[in-house]
């Protein structure tokens, strides 16, 4: 199990116990990881998605890296996720996603964990493509996207009804 670090952040696999955890409850996962929970996290989209992302990792246990908690060294708290959403380890591709919880947003942890990421992805693994959407109106998710080197490929909708803006990541130089 590889943690990434940063100069403020840990990114530690988001391992299956893990997840079995966060489903009972803060304190479960508390216990179990030995890190805080941020009381806001996980959000209820990212709450839903986790029985999927568990049976996928209890069929291929080599997926618990490709999602990561956000450890705030400082507090020794989950403040966020980071992921790599398809199949990348098969296909190259990979679809950034991350979260960082309201309290902690807007001080940078999410473009600081995303670049770290997004390095580990293109060395350690070799994703070759990386991709991103974000909602149209959400500026702050389009703001960090920019900053780390994604660049708006076009626009679409998702659920049938919501606009997204579509992104591609070239590797800043």
């Amino acid at each position: 199990m590889t943690i990434l670090e940063t100069d403020r952040l840990l990114l530690v696999p988001y391992t299956a116990a893990f997840i079995e955890a966060t489903l009972l409850g803060d304190e479960k996962l508390s216990e179990v990881s030995g890190y805080t929970v941020a009381k806001e996290w996980p959000g209820v989209e990212f709450f839903f998605y986790l029985p999927f992302v568990l049976e996928e990792i209890k069929q291929e246990q080599e997926k618990e890296n490709w999602t990561r908690l956000v450890i705030l060294k400082k507090e020794n708290r989950i403040i966020g996720e980071v992921s790599a959403q398809g199949e990348p380890d098969k296909t190259g591709i990979a679809e950034l996603g991350y979260g960082i919880v309201e309290p902690y947003a807007n001080q940078g942890y999410a473009t600081e964990a995303s670049k770290a990421f997004l390095q580990w992805l293109t060395i350690d693994k070799k994703i070759h493509t990386v991709y991103a959407k974000t909602y149209l109106g959400h500026k702050k998710s389009q703001h960090i996207l920019k900053k780390i080197g994604f660049v708006k490929i076009g626009e679409g909708l998702i659920g049938g009804d919501e606009p997204i803006a579509n992104y591609k990541w070239y590797p800043m130089s």
